[in-house]
């Protein structure tokens, strides 16, 4: 069981008309139950109310929960401000497989009934955090599913080298190396054909991207690891994405620190909530072996 929630943040996909017409929906919902409504300004704006919108550290001020209204992309970006904010996040589904989100948008309004009530469960994921250098200037990125180094360009490949706290692990020659956590495993890493692991454990998934060699397997290593990637100079230039949503360009010879980040994020579901229930809805497993 959670707390009574008064203070809520809403954040739509700003590029679908659907979902911007259930945040109008929703915000005067909420209103008329006297709770705390904080939109961000570009937000406001889309929504067609832009005198509602704040900048970050208003929407950030005093909140108990972030509302993310879309799929997977849209909880990724409202699970960055709850992050930031370190507050909750809930997932309405509007998209397709909503693997993050806590419900569909049919049973939006019970749903948010029984979490502003105060009866939910409240889980905590594990995030990696990325550096593109060492020493304090070093920025530091949060990835809620994965952080991929790969390449622009299509038929070229990608030389990566790897190091788990502080020995040499292995070469990897392909188009790239996804870094997941367990919340991403069924993300990009599944589709580069890496394990299904449950969310609540925490470890780190190292998937490669088409590697160039067959004994080149999936490894889940300790959360208390630590890894460096270097990239080779190659003739490709390499990239870095953060949950396919930030993507910057990595210098030859450059290197990526990834490890688990200190902070957790703090996800809302039902108390009806079962992942493994999850993936028998969202992949059609059989219902019996009759």
């Amino acid at each position: 069981m959670g707390s009574e929630i008064r203070t809520v943040g809403i954040m739509p996909n700003i590029y679908k008309k659907s979902s911007l017409e259930v945040a109008c929906a929703l915000l005067e919902w909420l209103e008329h139950r006297d709770v705390e409504v904080h939109i961000l300004r570009e937000d406001a704006r889309a929504m067609g109310c832009a005198e509602r919108g704040s900048d970050g550290d208003g929407f950030a001020s005093d909140l108990e929960l972030v509302i993310s209204l879309g799929g997977d992309g849209a909880m990724l970006r409202a699970a960055g401000a709850a992050y930031a904010a370190d507050a909750p996040v809930v997932g309405i589904n509007l998209g397709k497989k909503g693997f993050l989100t806590a419900m569909d948008a049919d049973h939006m309004y019970p749903g948010l009934e029984e979490i502003l009530a105060g009866r939910y469960l409240l889980q905590e994921r594990m995030l990696l955090a990325c550096s593109l250098a060492e020493g304090s200037e070093a920025e530091t990125h949060f990835a809620l599913n994965e952080v991929a180094v790969g390449k622009r360009e299509l038929q070229r490949m990608v030389r990566l080298e790897v190091d788990i706290n502080g020995h040499y692990f292995h070469f990897y020659a392909g188009d790239g190396v996804i870094f997941s956590t367990p919340t991403g495993s069924t993300a990009y890493s599944l589709s580069a054909g890496g394990p299904i692991v449950d969310p609540l454990l925490d470890c780190i998934i190292i998937t490669p991207i088409c590697s160039h060699s067959l004994m080149d397997r999936s490894v889940i290593i300790s959360p208390d690891s630590y890894i460096e990637v270097r990239v080779v100079r190659e003739k490709v230039m390499p990239t870095l994405s953060f949950d396919g949503r930030e993507e910057t360009e990595l210098p030859h010879g450059g290197k990526v620190l990834i490890r688990c980040a200190e902070q957790r994020l703090k996800m809302v579901k039902l108390e009806s909530y079962s992942f493994y229930s999850l993936l028998r809805a969202k992949f059609d497993f059989p219902e019996s072996g009759k």
